[in-house]
């Protein structure tokens, strides 16, 4: 008998004087233990069920495919999405070589989404250097509107318009947006009437100086602006761009600015008329596994980041920071790349405090950074 068979004989002697105790004590005259059928045969189906999940995986619900629809969700955002034609003067020359001839042209066509209060939003890009900015409705309606302000770091401009009926769209919260979920664009690609591609969230990126929702949902010229909804119609995030190959066209990888990121510039340009910001003076990057070999090498890869160029007369050159110090931790919180490092940095409220602790020469050193408020934004 092979070393294999031995041991299923013995498991199988074990189970069979198992199962022969039991029956023995619940059957033998005087026994205190009561036997339940139906609680056996509840166990056996138990049983039964964690044996086939741990065969085939964890079961998943079907779906029929034929019945799957996003159409609720696509007309519950239509009525808040607008197309966005912005307009410039440009002069042509007539056959004498004056320019004395002038016509109005387009120069840009995008998408936008409407907000409470009359308040558009999109992208900054849509409406660079226009003169004058309309807007087409779900409904038909055309107006001109007016340019608010605009932040070209996030290229986020807002429009307003007085017209009523207007619907404003469902925001969701970008920081629940997980990759895999399920996401759609609208807008209106080359100019054309509003339509809608699908896809799905690649992957997400949460870092405030250059957040975005990737996904492989297309986003073509004139989707810009508009929203990219979750299966619910709520909107996760504003379409900003496709990443091409060198040749152009669509690759599948496009990107969107989360709405969280959307709704901070925006409340800042209405409320202040300006996007508030932390200064704290400082660029960074993060260091290569040699570069941690040699200038610190009692530092585990990975944490930190090094402080590249400290600007004059700002809160970290008054703080004492240098240029090569490695800033591991920031208001307590470890470090682990310039995406966790902003992310902390900008939810400090405005002029707060920044508690840094970095190594220089080997040495771990403490510093408060006391910042300050930086304007960045052009208004109309």
């Amino acid at each position: 008998m092979s070393f294999i068979n031995s041991v299923t004989f013995i498991i199988k002697s074990i189970a069979f004087g198992l199962i022969v105790g039991f029956l023995i004590l619940f059957f033998m005259p005087n026994s205190n233990l009561s036997f339940n059928w139906h609680s056996a045969q509840q166990a056996w189906s138990f049983y039964q069920q964690q044996t086939q999940t741990n065969q085939v995986g964890n079961p998943r619900p079907k779906i029929a495919l034929e019945n799957l629809s996003f159409s609720e969700a696509v007309q519950n955002a239509y009525p808040s999405v607008v197309k966005i034609y912005a307009y410039r003067t440009k002069n042509i020359r007539n056959t004498s070589g004056t320019s004395d001839k002038v016509v109005e042209y387009g120069v840009g066509f995008g998408s936008g989404i409407v907000l409470d209060d009359g308040y558009i939003v999109t992208n900054y890009h849509v409406i660079e250097n226009a003169e004058r900015i309309s807007i087409n409705m779900y409904d038909g309606r055309s107006r001109f509107v007016n340019l608010v302000g605009y932040d070209q770091k996030t290229d986020i401009a807002v429009l307003q318009t007085d017209i009523s009926g207007l619907k404003a769209a469902t925001l969701a919260n970008s920081k629940d947006v997980l990759t895999g979920d399920i996401v759609m664009a609208i807008g209106s690609p080359f100019g054309r009437d509003q339509s809608v591609s699908l896809g799905i969230v690649s992957a997400v990126a949460h870092d405030p100086t250059a957040a975005r929702i990737q996904t492989d949902a297309a986003i073509n010229s004139g989707n810009s602006g508009g929203p990219l909804i979750n299966a619910n119609g709520e909107v996760v995030g504003i379409n900003q761009v496709t990443l091409s190959s060198r040749g152009g066209g669509q690759t599948g990888v496009s990107a969107a600015i989360p709405i969280d990121i959307v709704k901070r510039i925006v409340r800042d340009i209405v409320q202040h008329g300006y996007v508030r910001r932390n200064w704290m003076g400082i660029e960074t990057s993060e260091l290569t596994l040699q570069g941690y070999r040699r200038f610190f090498p009692n530092i585990e890869y990975g944490i930190g980041i090094l402080v590249t160029e400290v600007e004059e007369n700002s809160p970290a050159l008054i703080a004492g920071i240098h240029v090569n110090d490695l800033i591991v931790k920031l208001n307590g919180q470890e470090i682990t790349g310039n995406s966790s490092f902003y992310k902390i940095f900008y939810d400090i409220p405005i002029n707060g405090t920044a508690d840094l602790e970095f190594v220089r020469n080997g040495k771990t050193i403490l510093a408060r950074v006391l910042l300050k408020e930086k304007i960045s934004l052009s208004v109309n």
